[in-house]
Formats: C-alpha cells, sequence, structure tokens
C-alpha cells in the first residue's frame, strides 16, 4: 500500500471513530425516549422503526471499527473493552470519545496530517 493511501485510511479511521462514537451517544437514548413514548400513546411506530434501524446500523458500525482503532493507537485490553462496553450506556461513547481525543490528534500529527 502506498504511503499517502495508508496516511489516508488512518485519517479516515480515526475521523469515522470519532463521528460514530457522537452519533451512537445521541442514538441510544433517543431510540429510549422513542421507544417509551410509543409505548405509552402507541404512536410514532414509523420513528420508532427509523430510529430504531439508525441506532442499530450505527452500533454495529461502532463495535466492528473500535478493534481497528484499538489497533492503530495501541491501546491496552483494559482500553478496547472499555471502549467497547461505552456503546451500551447512553451518551458514555461522548466521554470516551473525549478522553481519547488527545490520543487520536497526536496520531494524526505524528502521521503529518494536521
Amino acid at each position: 500500500m502506498s504511503g499517502s493511501l495508508a496516511r489516508f485510511s488512518v485519517k479516515a479511521t480515526l475521523r469515522l471513530f470519532q463521528f460514530l462514537a457522537y452519533a451512537e451517544g445521541g442514538l441510544l437514548p433517543s431510540i429510549l425516549i422513542i421507544a417509551v413514548y410509543h409505548w405509552i400513546t402507541g404512536q410514532a411506530s414509523v420513528l420508532v422503526a427509523i430510529i430504531g434501524a439508525s441506532h442499530g446500523t450505527v452500533f454495529t458500525a461502532y463495535l466492528l471499527i473500535v478493534p481497528i482503532v484499538a489497533r492503530l493507537l495501541k491501546w491496552p485490553w483494559r482500553t478496547t473493552s472499555i471502549a467497547l462496553s461505552v456503546a451500551f450506556v447512553p451518551f458514555a461513547t461522548w466521554n470516551f470519545e473525549r478522553k481519547i481525543h488527545g490520543d487520536i490528534i497526536r496520531r494524526l500529527e505524528n502521521e503529518g496530517q494536521i
């Protein structure tokens, strides 16, 4: 693989991880709130289906990208397991991403991409 393509892949992967962390952190509480509303009122079934499918897609993508990012950033097993675990707690991926944001920025700087 050429050097420029490898650098692009690292940058794209890390940026995708950041995007997915924020999307997952927001969609999980959204689906919970909408599901409760639907359960109480019987309305918004289309919204439950749309948000539910979106959450399922983002959740799966987040869980698939975590091991890739863990390898890129050389995370220990503990950090990787935390990254996977926070996907199950509303807003926790936001907090996790903020905590590792410095690692991502340093990696991009080392690659000369910032």
